[in-house]
């Protein structure tokens, strides 16, 4: 099972980018969850309440269908800025996908836990975005993800910031015109690129200490010019709220 966020659109000839990021301080980020399958780190998650974990649907579903695979095949691991040890690895008891699911569009599944976390300063969920953030926006997202394309992944968590583009910027850039997506490009002015790259699926993105997406896709390469595409929080409030309960 491979996550599909590496490539939805192919522009041009990859050229290897590295995607610098800082590294997360123990605590900064209290609501990361890694995606473990058989002990691997698959995708990253983002903890939402004390029994549930917001991920991308693709890292979950067999092929590009919205069956999932069994919960028994994964466990989260919450409260751990290292993706293999620390924290507290719970194992998966459910998990609900996006009706509506296909490549790029409400990539999103709702992860329950055959327990409670135990919240403490290490691990705590984070609330919802209400509102969209502004277009130009400074967003943080973070992300056990490689540093170049199909590279390994990170063992300690990673922390990096792009801005808010408008829906049409993100349109004219991914060539997609979908409701719920929300697109985070370089930082104007930004001397480093710093994105989306293997192993990031599921990264959260945080905007006034709330979640506003839910990283899917990149296009061609890591840490590039180009937007990646988020699967927008406010857009599908009314989903999580009514299936994560």
């Amino acid at each position: 099972m491979r996550p599909i966020q590496v490539v939805l659109l192919l522009i041009g000839v990859a050229t290897l980018q590295v995607a610098a990021r800082d590294l997360a301080a123990v605590g900064s980020h209290p609501y990361s969850v890694s995606l473990q399958q058989e002990g691997k780190h698959i995708c990253n998650g983002c903890l939402i309440k004390d029994q549930w974990v917001l991920t991308a649907a693709h890292c979950v579903t067999v092929g590009s269908g919205i069956t999932s695979y069994p919960a028994r095949n994964f466990q989260a691991r919450v409260g751990s800025v290292q993706r293999l040890a620390a924290g507290q690895l719970i194992q998966l008891s459910s998990i609900v996908v996006h009706s509506n699911f296909s490549l790029g569009t409400s990539d999103l599944a709702l992860l329950k836990l055959e327990s409670k976390v135990t919240l403490n300063a290490n691990t705590q969920p984070i609330d919802l975005a209400t509102e969209e953030p502004p277009v130009g926006s400074e967003v943080t997202y973070t992300g056990w993800g490689a540093s170049e394309l199909d590279g390994t992944p990170s063992h300690r968590l990673q922390v990096g910031t792009r801005q808010v583009i408008s829906q049409a910027d993100c349109r004219a850039e991914t060539f997609l015109d979908q409701e719920g997506l929300l697109c985070l490009a370089p930082e104007t002015g930004a001397t480093t690129t710093a994105g989306l790259c293997t192993g990031d699926a599921g990264a959260p993105a945080v905007y006034n200490n709330q979640l506003v997406g839910i990283g899917t896709f990149f296009l061609s390469d890591c840490g590039t010019q180009q937007p990646d595409g988020y699967q927008n929080i406010v857009h599908y409030l009314p989903w999580i709220n009514a299936n994560s309960s």
